[in-house]
């Protein structure tokens, strides 16, 4: 009797022991630890958790060293500067023009986008020289590249070119036949490079200096006779280059000047 009394007392002493194990396995908090991935060293995760630390750390610096520049999105800026036209290839059984080449005062007004450092935008340059007038409407595209409170421009431009006004017409025609300057017409195409250096005073104002190269191409159709000739001159203008003829050649055209602009963004 007491053997088996002893066999039961021993067989729920070894039930309640496996009971209160499995208790203990499901407690939260002492679950096994995961396995580690296959080829990854005891210090291997530790390593790259540093290096994603300092990359954040990096990161972090970077976004606080601000120049107070904006997102710049749009722009707007003028020049105010000089021009020189040489067109010594324009002779004077083509396009009847004296005087070859000149110089003087020049303006320009332009707006466009900006993305990052590229920038594209159309402009109005307006060329009052000596001895007539040229005018040019460009687009342009380039780069602007920012260091600091600075930025170099290198753009590309090429649009429409047009004479608007010549001299009297004793100087600025070899027309040996009374003429008109409103009835000689000159026009043609342009393309060129600039380069610019701007400073930016604020996140919104710049000034800065510029430089640019450009490459004419012009024609002259051949001008109408006027009306009210006496018979010599009509005999001359019938024989004439400039009545009869049209001319076309190609001129270099130099420019610089000081810049300002508005810049606009987030």
């Amino acid at each position: 009797m007491r053997r088996i009394f002893g066999l039961l007392t021993s067989l729920a002493l070894l039930a309640s022991a496996g009971v209160a194990g499995a208790q203990d396995l499901q407690q939260p908090g002492i679950a096994p630890p995961p396995p580690m991935a296959p080829n990854t060293g005891p210090g291997q995760t530790t390593q790259e958790q540093y290096q994603q630390a300092e990359t954040h750390k990096k990161l972090d610096e970077a976004e606080t060293k601000d120049t107070g520049r904006n997102f710049e999105l749009f722009w707007v800026d003028g020049s105010i500067g000089g021009a020189y036209i040489n067109m010594s290839q324009f002779s004077a059984e083509q396009l009847a023009v004296k005087q070859t080449s000149a110089g003087g005062p020049a303006f320009s007004i332009g707006a466009g986008l900006r993305l990052v450092v590229f920038v594209a935008g159309a402009r109005l340059r307006y060329n009052a020289l000596s001895s007539f007038n040229l005018l040019q409407i460009n687009g342009e595209a380039g780069l602007k590249l920012p260091i600091s409170d600075f930025d170099i421009l290198i753009a590309a431009h090429g649009g429409y070119s047009w004479v608007g006004r010549l001299g009297d017409a004793n100087e600025a025609t070899s027309s040996s036949a009374p003429t008109s300057n409103d009835a000689v017409s000159i026009r043609g195409f342009n393309a060129g490079l600039e380069f610019a250096f701007d400073y930016y005073v604020s996140p919104m104002f710049s000034v800065g200096v510029g430089l640019l190269g450009d490459f004419l191409l012009l024609n002259r159709p051949p001008v109408p006779l006027p009306s009210g000739l006496t018979p010599e001159q009509q005999a001359a203008a019938e024989s004439d280059p400039l009545y009869q003829k049209s001319g076309t050649s190609a001129g270099l055209a130099l420019g610089g000047g000081l810049r300002l602009g508005l810049h606009f963004g987030l």
